[in-house]
């Protein structure tokens, strides 16, 4: 009888743990809800969105399971909702995230690899690795993309490699993802896309090198500077970049351009000398500027000086 007795009392407790432990869980059609509240466009759900975040965040990776069918739906709106539970959840949006990059339908996997960059966890780096080789030119670029954010430098010789990628999105993204690393291996191999074909590649080169900083990034800087073949689209972007460096290494070098024959290096030397502050001898060899002949070159001290000021 007491057997008997305790057996009950066991199975009873067993299924009140049960509940506790489900009690607090929204089932299909609660989670639903929630998401078509966080995604609706109606002006009369906005006061509601905030509080069906939270809720779906605070599911976890299941909030992040339902949210992921409506992946492929072309709702702007779905998709910043998708947005918001994957990078609320993070960690544990990463396995399911995964399942969508394998996913045949290169504009579900880029979306999915947009969203590993965003939450930026190292364990999404190998499947964004693999990503990173697809044939879909949007897939590859989305996750190079993705994997400056997830801070593993396990992925620095791919990116590098992808610095010389044939579609430019890749090679801006590549360099991006570079920058975001800081890791001095890449320091070298971004230098010629100072030079490259596409505007925003040198940008996103320059961005890098700056970023990622040292000695060596100035000195590869300076001596390419001095070099008789260079062109004058790479001139302007080493001395932005060595602007950006604050390399005072670069200082005579670039306070020599101050008097260049040409305007337009005379201006960018204005912009670069910018970065410098505290320094009276810039400061006033951009007051001298000021009265330059050239219109651009009075502009680009006038900000430079402003810039120094605020900073």
């Amino acid at each position: 009888m007491f057997n008997q007795s305790y057996k009950i009392t066991a199975i009873i407790l067993f299924l009140v743990f049960l509940s506790i432990g489900t009690s607090g869980r929204l089932n299909e059609r609660e989670l639903r809800h929630k998401f078509l509240i966080l995604s609706a466009g109606d002006i009369k759900y906005y006061d509601r969105q905030e509080s069906a975040k939270k809720r779906l965040i605070k599911e976890g990776d299941r909030a992040v399971r339902f949210a992921i069918r409506y992946i492929g739906r072309k709702s702007p709106r779905k998709a910043r909702a998708i947005e918001w539970i994957a990078v609320g959840v993070g960690e544990d949006a990463v396995q399911p995230l995964n399942y969508v990059l394998a996913n045949p339908d290169e504009d579900n996997a880029a979306y999915a690899a947009y969203l590993l960059g965003k939450i930026g966890s190292k364990s999404a780096t190998v499947p964004l690795m693999l990503a990173a080789k697809s044939h879909s030119e949007k897939v590859r670029s989305s996750a190079i993309g993705a994997l400056g954010s997830c801070g593993d430098t396990a992925a620095v010789p791919m990116l590098i490699e992808a610095l010389s990628d044939s579609l430019p999105s890749v090679r801006r993204k590549a360099a991006h993802s570079l920058g975001e690393l800081e890791d001095e291996r890449a320091i070298k191999v971004l230098m010629p896309l100072l030079a490259d074909s596409c505007g925003y590649v040198r940008y996103a080169a320059s961005y890098a090198v700056s970023k990622i900083g040292g000695d060596d990034a100035s000195g590869y800087l300076i001596e390419r500077l001095q070099s008789d073949s260079l062109e004058d689209i790479e001139r302007y972007h080493i001395v932005e970049t060595l602007g950006l460096l604050k390399a005072e290494d670069s200082l005579p070098i670039l306070m020599e351009f101050l008097e260049d024959p040409f305007y337009l290096n005379r201006g960018f030397a204005c912009q670069a000398l910018g970065h410098f502050r505290g320094n009276y001898e810039v400061a006033n060899a951009l007051k001298r500027s000021l009265h330059d002949a050239s219109g651009f070159v009075r502009m680009m001290a006038d900000q430079a000086l402003e810039a120094i000021r605020n900073e």
